[in-house]
């Protein structure tokens, strides 16, 4: 005769069986349930209803990312207002007045600053083969050449960058074509140096 363990345990292996091939929850069996089951007695602790029930069940989680979304856009500064539109049109010159405009423009700059050198020891001028430097500090060093293919005067600044000027008739000045200004206007404003008219 099999023992009462050995007997509640035998019965119940088909149970186990039964859930676990139909991946159902299980529902455990109390002691007080088996003892009732075993001797036949129909009492009121002996209802299913009055047993706590365990469920061994999985949970599955998503682990799907929660999408967020952002704005891509992004703060620029502000954009420059664009410069004023100007009639400046370069005069055409034949090589010879080129060279007589361009060198009377620069005889009366190297005149102006050798006087600015007398007046201020930090300054120095050079003027060699169409090239005048000028050591201006603290500023920094300013070159001005004449570019005769192109009818032009180049002025590299330490402080508005490299420009390019036309001679323009109706002014009578070596005029910026980007923006209207003109070379004189941007020697008196960087440098200081204000250049006589003729």
């Amino acid at each position: 005769m099999r023992s009462p363990n050995l007997t509640s345990l035998t019965d119940r292996l088909p149970l186990f069986r039964k859930h676990i091939l139909s991946n159902q929850p299980y529902q455990s069996v109390s002691p007080i349930a088996r003892r009732c089951h075993h001797n036949h007695i129909n009492l009121p602790q002996c209802s299913p209803a009055s047993e706590p029930h365990i469920h061994f069940r999985t949970s599955l989680t998503s682990t799907q990312p929660t999408s967020r979304h952002f704005s891509t856009t992004t703060l620029r500064p502000r954009a420059a207002p664009p410069s004023p539109p100007h009639n400046a049109t370069p005069t055409p010159l034949a090589t010879d007045t080129y060279h007589k405009l361009s060198d009377a423009y620069i005889e009366n700059l190297v005149a102006r600053l050798e006087e600015l050198q007398e007046e201020r020891e930090d300054v120095d001028v050079e003027y060699s083969a169409g090239v005048l430097t000028l050591a201006f500090p603290p500023a920094g060093t300013y070159v001005l050449n004449k570019q005769p293919p192109n009818r032009q005067i180049w002025l590299s600044s330490p402080v508005s960058g490299p420009k390019r000027y036309d001679w323009v008739e109706g002014e009578g000045e070596w005029v910026y074509l980007r923006d209207g200004s003109t070379l004189s206007e941007l020697l008196e404003e960087e440098v200081g140096v204000r250049l006589e008219e003729g």
